[in-house]
């Protein structure tokens, strides 16, 4: 199942949680659960929970469809959680290999908290899974206007510049990452790439 970030507002439910159970004891049943606790009236955490089966089955297309539907009906209401919503569903988008539609969502995200260093750090993987890799480095560039990145961001956009033939840039900020977390496997990954090209990063660089 692919993980999503919690909405509180909506996962909260107590019958969220029975649903949720069903879907990672048996993603079949947990669905079928879902859609009748739908049509029963559940509301949006019937609606979310039938969305976190949707992926359990692999039907991303339609899981991203109910998540979009839920950031739109809550864009008023609570913006930063219509916010959260629209990076789920263009998690989803994404997973369903709807390139455009992903991007279009973690639009929306942007534009219901415009100023919200977590909607950049979350919508970086996003379009690395799309292999938007120019807008995976600047959403960690914008990111890191808040808050130094974390060893695993720097790797990504570390990804990101190799992608784009920035193959110094690559190698500074793997440094910088291997430099917070010398054994992070995806940085090492990446070291041994970049040494093809003739970067040659020690991981065990004083900080």
């Amino acid at each position: 199942m692919l993980p999503l970030p919690a909405a509180s507002q909506i996962s909260v439910d107590a019958g969220y949680q029975e649903c949720v159970s069903r879907v990672e004891q048996n993603a079949e049943q947990g669905r079928y659960y879902a859609l009748r606790w739908i049509s029963d009236g559940g509301g949006d955490p019937a609606v979310y929970c039938a969305a976190v089966a949707d992926l359990a089955v692999g039907v991303p297309r339609l899981a991203a469809n109910r998540l979009q539907s839920l950031a739109e009906k809550n864009r008023t209401q609570d913006p930063y959680l219509s916010a959260r919503l629209y990076i789920q569903a263009a998690q989803a988008w994404a997973t369903g290999e709807e390139a455009e539609l992903a991007i279009s969502a973690i639009s929306e995200a942007e534009r219901m908290a415009p100023a919200t260093e977590e909607v950049k750090l979350l919508a970086a993987p996003i379009y690395a899974q799309i292999s938007r890799w120019g807008l995976v480095k600047r959403s960690l560039d914008t990111a890191e206007e808040y808050n130094a990145l974390s060893a695993q961001a720097l790797t990504l956009r570390a990804r990101a510049r190799k992608e784009l033939s920035d193959h110094e840039g690559a190698a500074r900020d793997l440094q910088l990452a291997l430099n917070q977390e010398p054994n992070n496997i995806d940085a090492l990954v990446l070291r041994g790439e970049l040494a093809q090209t003739g970067y040659v990063i020690d991981p065990y660089t004083a900080r």
